[in-house]
Formats: C-alpha cells, sequence, structure tokens
C-alpha cells in the first residue's frame, strides 16, 4: 500500500510542476480524479487499509498525463519540441465537416484549416492571433462564433500542455514564488524577488512571472529578456515602473485579421531590370557580349516600360537580343533597344568576339599583354 501512495504523490508532485500549482492543490487533485473529497480524505482511508486498484493507479496516471502528455519521458520538453518536425502536427481532428491540425514550435502553438490559423504565444495571458487568408475571407468558417469559440477551446487545451512541458523542463521554484517572491529565473539562474524588462523598462513582481510563465505581463517580452537588474539603463534619467497584471485573469479575446500570405511578385523597376538583363546573358555567347549584357544600361519608366542601351563594341550592331524581347513581352513591357559608345573595359576589344570560352578569351587577354602590355595585379 504505501508504494502506490508514493506513486501518487509522486504524480501529484509532477501535476503540481506542470501546472505551476501548490504541491497540496495537485494532491487534492488527484484524491479527486479517485473520487475522494480531497487528499486528507484519501489518507485517512488509506490508513484503514484502503489500497488503490491497478485500475486506479492507471486512473491516476491518466489524469496527469492528459495535462502533460510528455510527464512520464525522461527527454525534455524542449528537446522533443526541437526534434520534432515541423510538419508534424500534435494533433489532427474534425469541427463539424472542417478539418484541423495543431503544431507545437518552441513554445507556440499554431492552429490552422484551410484558410485559417490560430496563433498563441507561450505566455498564460498570450492574446490569439486569428488569420484568415484574403481569399476565404468572407466564406471562412472561423467568421463563425460557435466555431472559432470551439477553435479556441481546442487550441487553449494544447496551449496549457506546452505550458505544462516547459514548466515541467524548469527549476519548481521558477514557477512557485517563496514567502518572501523570490522566484528562479528558468534559463540563467540567479533570484529576486523583483526583476526588469529589457522591452518596456518595467519592473516586475516575481509572483507576475511565475504566473505568467516568465513573459512580461506588459509587453508580452520573453524570458530571455528578462533580468534580475536593469544595466541597460545604467547612466540614463529612465526610471523602471511596476508594471501591471491584467485586472482579469483569463486569456485576452482573439484579435482577427485578414492576411494575405500569398507569394506576391511585384513587377517593379527592380524585378524588371533583373529579368531584362537575365535574358540579355541568356542571348549572350561571346564574351563581349557577356560583358555588355552586364554593362548594359536598363531604364524602366513609371509606366513600367523598359529600354536598354547596349555598347556597340559589346554588343553587335546587327544582333537581337531576341530572349530578353521575348520576356518584355510576356511581362507585357514595351521595350525599346538602343546602342551607345561606351568605354571598352579591355584593349583589344575584337578578341571578345573571337571565341566562345571564357577562360579561353582571358588567356589570350593575358598573353597580349604580356607581350605588348603591362599586368596589373591590386594587391589588398
Amino acid at each position: 500500500m504505501k508504494n502506490e501512495i508514493i506513486t501518487l504523490k509522486t504524480l501529484a508532485k509532477r501535476y503540481a510542476r506542470a501546472n505551476r500549482i501548490p504541491q497540496y492543490e495537485a494532491l487534492n487533485a488527484i484524491a479527486t480524479a479517485l473520487n475522494f473529497t480531497h487528499w486528507t480524505g484519501l489518507a485517512s482511508k488509506a490508513k484503514q487499509g484502503w489500497m488503490p486498484s491497478d485500475e486506479q493507479m492507471a486512473q491516476a496516471e491518466a489524469f496527469v498525463l492528459q495535462s502533460h502528455p510528455g510527464a512520464d519521458e525522461k527527454e525534455s520538453f524542449i528537446d522533443r519540441s526541437f526534434a520534432r518536425p515541423v510538419d508534424e502536427p500534435v494533433r489532427e481532428g474534425k469541427i463539424g465537416d472542417h478539418a484541423y491540425r495543431v503544431f507545437e514550435s518552441f513554445g507556440d502553438l499554431r492552429m490552422e484549416g484551410d484558410g485559417w490559423r490560430i496563433l498563441v504565444g507561450e505566455a498564460q495571458f498570450s492574446q490569439p492571433v486569428v488569420e484568415i487568408e484574403k481569399p476565404h475571407a468572407d466564406k471562412s468558417p472561423v467568421r463563425k462564433g460557435a466555431f472559432l469559440d470551439a477553435a479556441l477551446v481546442i487550441a487553449d487545451k494544447e496551449a496549457a500542455k506546452v505550458r505544462a512541458g516547459i514548466s515541467s523542463d524548469w527549476p519548481r521554484r521558477s514557477t512557485k514564488p517563496d514567502a518572501e517572491g523570490v522566484v528562479v529565473h528558468p534559463l540563467f539562474g540567479g533570484k529576486s524577488s523583483e526583476w526588469y524588462c529589457l522591452h518596456c523598462d518595467g519592473k516586475i513582481t516575481g509572483a507576475q512571472l511565475a504566473e505568467n510563465l516568465w513573459h512580461c505581463p506588459g509587453c508580452g517580452a520573453s524570458p530571455i529578456n528578462i533580468s534580475s537588474e536593469p544595466a541597460w539603463l545604467d547612466g540614463s534619467d529612465v526610471e523602471p515602473k511596476p508594471v501591471k497584471s491584467p485586472s482579469i485573469q483569463q486569456r485576452p479575446e482573439p484579435e482577427v485579421n485578414v492576411v494575405d500570405s500569398r507569394p506576391t511578385l511585384t513587377l517593379g523597376e527592380d524585378n524588371i531590370s533583373l529579368f531584362l538583363r537575365t535574358a540579355l546573358l541568356e542571348d549572350a555567347v561571346t564574351p563581349a557580349e557577356r560583358i555588355g549584357a552586364q554593362l548594359a544600361e536598363i531604364y524602366v519608366d513609371e509606366d513600367g516600360d523598359a529600354c536598354i542601351v547596349l555598347d556597340e563594341d559589346l554588343w553587335p550592331e546587327s544582333k537581337d537580343p531576341e530572349a530578353a524581347i521575348a520576356v518584355a513581352e510576356v511581362l507585357g513591357v514595351e521595350l525599346e533597344l538602343n546602342a551607345t559608345c561606351m568605354t571598352f573595359p579591355f584593349a583589344w576589344p575584337s578578341l571578345g568576339h573571337a571565341i566562345t570560352s571564357t577562360r579561353d578569351y582571358v588567356q589570350m587577354l593575358l598573353d597580349a599583354h604580356q607581350e605588348h602590355g603591362v599586368i596589373h595585379r591590386e594587391s589588398d
């Protein structure tokens, strides 16, 4: 019997750590799961010889696992989070006829369906953000209050499991202040009853941080931005101001946004110029033509029409840049071609048209300079 009671106490300890509650509350929760009013009643019954059955022990374990599925695993929650493929959901299901999938990534939660998603941060009082893809803006099921409420219930349950996993990884004193309100930073260590936020310069109590999973209750900054000393304010006139926690300790109402995350192609000056220059390089055959394609001046006006100015020494006057003309047609761009006389970058322009290999051209250029000119190699 003693072993079973010890096991129940161990389960209660896991439950308390995962849910950031005192041990006595966790013991009472375990007792309630076994149909006792409180732990004192269970303990009294045990002293009289009562022993939980195998079925009841399994029931207690299931109760704990329901709030924190990984409670019986040796691997930490964060290790499992890092190892999980990004496209592997932690839960799948349907709300009515609409399928959904839930993903966890670094403590944040994403629930998504066809054209909609709900994003929930790891902080206890994180405001959910509902995103509706623009093409589905009018017909999305999350537009309906009943559907959104049902989805948020699921998201809240999964977020609670994520928070339980994070809490179980952290030191117990990180999520439960002592009598003086002192807590331990879950990532960097250090003890204090007062903490400071790097983002908003707020002053936060240990109890506030423990309650909100070490996120600033004022601006939502993550634990990495929370410090026991506001060293960044040294020498400044800024005084940290106490951060107020929400008056109502519950999850805020969701923020609903219509978004358009489809890939967007902007056909502006830079992209049109890039496409045309790439096409010129496709047209180029000789080293001189390839140099000409790179040095060509390409202008795109406010109407999206373009002009390409080619060097007559680098690009043969009789050669039309067919690929560039074809790309302009595909883009719906009116293209004008002009020629000008620029300064050829190398001596003996005709060498650039004599062969097609850039390597051979460079070798010919080096040989010619070796015999008739000077080769200057710049040093750092």
